[in-house]
Parts: C-alpha cells; sequence; structure tokens
C-alpha cells in the first residue's frame, strides 16, 4: 500500500525520556479534508503541551486515540486515507504498527533514565543511556538555551555497544534548577561536580556543544576541584564557543526577545541548514523552557557575558592548557559561529547543530576519537 493512499499520524517523541503521550483535543474531525501544516491535535507530556500539525494533506479517515487517552511514542493516533482505501485496510495497517510498537517497547531495557544531582544544594538534571560495560563513559554539554534533548539523536547510537552516555543539563536550562550561576567558570564548576558523582572514579570523555564547548575546555583544564585533574580522557567541541570567532548576535537577540511561535520559529531557524527540520514541538519546548521563572534572565545574563563580541576568544587559554586530545567538529553551513579556516574537522550540509542534523557523521567521527584515546 503506498504512502499517496494512506498516512499513519503517530505519537511523536519530544526528548529522550518521553515515553508517551495524552491526547488533550483533537483539533479536526474525522471525515474532513485537511491541509498539511494546518493544526490537528493537542498533546500534552509531563513537561510539555504541544499543537501537533498534519505532516501531510488529505481526509482524516479515522482517530485511533480519543481525547483524553494516553499512547507510547511512536503508536499510530489517527489515519490519513484517500476514498478508495477500505476499513479493513486501515484495521490492519493500524494493527499493525500498534503491534510493533509494543514488541519495540518491550525490548528496550536500556532506556534513557532521568536523575537529578545535588550539587551543593543545586539540582543538576541529567540523562543517561547505556550499560557502562563498554568503553570509557561519555559526558554530553549542550549549548546556550538548550537542553539535554538536543543529544537525542547521538546518545542511544553512542550508547548502543555499552558505552555509558550521560547528557546533562547546564544550570537554568532543561530540568537543572534556576540559579543566578552565568559565568562559564561557575557553570563549569556545578557541571563538574555533577560529572564526578556520575563517573565516581576512572577518566571520562567530555563532549560539548557551543557554549558546553567552553564549559568542556573549562573542566579539561582544571576548572572544577570536585572532578580534579587528569580525569579527562578526550574532548570532542561541535562548534564551540570562545574559539576566536563570534557568535551572531542577531541570532541571540531574536532567540531572547522571541515570546511567541514565528518570532521563535525564526530564530530557531539559523541554528540549522534546513530551515524545514525546525519542527513546531522544537519551537515549542524552547518557549516553554524560557517561560519557565527565572529562565529568561539568566539567558540573558549568560548572553551578555559570556556570548559577546569581548568573549570571542575567551575559551583560547583553557584549548592551551587542555593536555587531554581534542577533536572538533563544525558544520559547514553554521550561521551562528562561522567555522574555522582550520583545525576542525568539517561535516556538509550541517549547520550550527550538527548532532541534529547529521547525527550518523558525528556519531562516527565521535566513536573514532573516543576509541583513539582509550
Amino acid at each position: 500500500m503506498s504512502q499517496a493512499r494512506i498516512h499513519l499520524v503517530t505519537m511523536p517523541k519530544w526528548g529522550m525520556t518521553m515515553t508517551e503521550g495524552r491526547i488533550a483535543a483533537w483539533l479536526r474531525s474525522e471525515g474532513e479534508t485537511i491541509d498539511k501544516g494546518e493544526d490537528l491535535v493537542e498533546i500534552e507530556t509531563q513537561k510539555l503541551a504541544n499543537t501537533v500539525e498534519a505532516e501531510v494533506g488529505g481526509v482524516l479517515r479515522r482517530i485511533l486515540v480519543p481525547e483524553g487517552e494516553s499512547a507510547p511514542c511512536g503508536a499510530p493516533i489517527a489515519v490519513f486515507a484517500e476514498a478508495g482505501v477500505s476499513e479493513a485496510e486501515i484495521d490492519a495497517l493500524a494493527a499493525e504498527a500498534a503491534g510493533a510498537v509494543r514488541e519495540g517497547a518491550g525490548s528496550d531495557a536500556a532506556a534513557p533514565r532521568t536523575r537529578a544531582i545535588d550539587v551543593g544544594g543545586i539540582s543538576i538534571s541529567a540523562v543517561s543511556a547505556g550499560s557502562g560495560d563498554a568503553g570509557l563513559p561519555v559526558v554530553l554539554i549542550h549549548g546556550f538555551g538548550s537542553d539535554a534533548g538536543v543529544w537525542m539523536f547521538v546518545q542511544g547510537t553512542l550508547s548502543a555497544g555499552g558505552r555509558a552516555i550521560h547528557a546533562i543539563d547546564l544550570p537554568s536550562h532543561g530540568a537543572s534548577v534556576r540559579t543566578s550561576m552565568t559565568s562559564v567558570r561557575a557553570m563549569a564548576g556545578a557541571v563538574g561536580s555533577a560529572v564526578a558523582a556520575l563517573v565516581p572514579e576512572g577518566r571520562v570523555h567530555l563532549v560539548g556543544h557551543s557554549l558546553g564547548g567552553r564549559i568542556a575546555l573549562a573542566l579539561a583544564a582544571g576548572a572544577s576541584p570536585a572532578l580534579g585533574t587528569g580525569r579527562v580522557a578526550s574532548v570532542a567541541l561541535i562548534a564551540p564557543a570562545g574559539m576566536g570567532q563570534p557568535v551572531d548576535p542577531g541570532f541571540i537577540e531574536g532567540f531572547l526577545a522571541a515570546d511567541r511561535r514565528r518570532p521563535m520559529k525564526e530564530a530557531l531557524r539559523l541554528l540549522v541548514a534546513d530551515e524545514e527540520a525546525i519542527g513546531p514541538e522544537m519551537v515549542e519546548r524552547a518557549l516553554a523552557a524560557k517561560r519557565i521563572d527565572g529562565v529568561a534572565e539568566a539567558l540573558a545574563a549568560i548572553a551578555a557575558g559570556e556570548l559577546g563580541p569581548d568573549a570571542a576568544g575567551r575559551g583560547l587559554a583553557d584549548r592551551a592548557a587542555t593536555a587531554a586530545p581534542v577533536l572538533t567538529l563544525w558544520g559547514t553551513e553554521d550561521r551562528i559561529i562561522a567555522p574555522p579556516a582550520s583545525g576542525a574537522t568539517l561535516l556538509p550540509g550541517a549547520g550550527h547543530m550538527p548532532q541534529m542534523e547529521v547525527p550518523a557523521a558525528v556519531c562516527a567521527c565521535l566513536s573514532a576519537h573516543f576509541e583513539r584515546n582509550e
């Protein structure tokens, strides 16, 4: 059966730890003809309420999950189909898809798990995956205004062979506590304490994206007494801030000012090479995070202190002081921080977030880097 004749609408997965969603409201009715991009359904999770748009145009033939009920991520919730598709065909395809989701859920013993780490009275959230049976552990550090979900396309791949992969939410980001901690050195101290709790002994690989790259370098250069020295096996930087190139002020200004869907989407589009990759769920996650008390103010303070023109080269000293091997990855189409003329592995077709745009290429580079340095 071709996709031109029938299309399943499935429960989306917003973030690594989301397992199911609840149908808050269907915005269209069975039998209606709907255009691609029109609002279709409102879905709620523990952290987010979001409106899902129709991925295709056509007739909404069947609503499979009624309002008020929940379904696991990936499960079919509705069906678009042409008039010539029989009810029996819809029944069969929906049942097959639901069965595949149930089988997959039963086999996912190593699903990501979240924990809160107390760091001197400050709660730092971390999402962990992998059994820890193979290779040195890895800690992933996201960038400005983001959260651990930015690693959702690489964490599972990197942990599949048994390596423990931990993604940390920076202070005032994601599920971590809101604080007045806005400098790289202060955030590095808190992250270092969290890393020491996640990996109590032995060496660890650090991976940092954008502002998280500066924090990773600060840790490798000894910024955290809790982590100590000599424990960082390697550092991988993805489009790092503070390496000499300025951060686009237009993105920072637009992101901080955005308080509605359209301006936030316009700001987020600068992050990627393919602007269509910015879906409504990413927009809603960004807006929802900024609406939490204290977050907008903390982000403004971080941007003013660490992402302005005078901060463009602040990470160079930490880079020079880092004894551990360093890998640098950069998207060729980065519009937030331009890739350097030399010294970085360039990833074609990616903007400022290659871990989301070309995750297979990023995973291949990271895996080889880890293996070389163990």
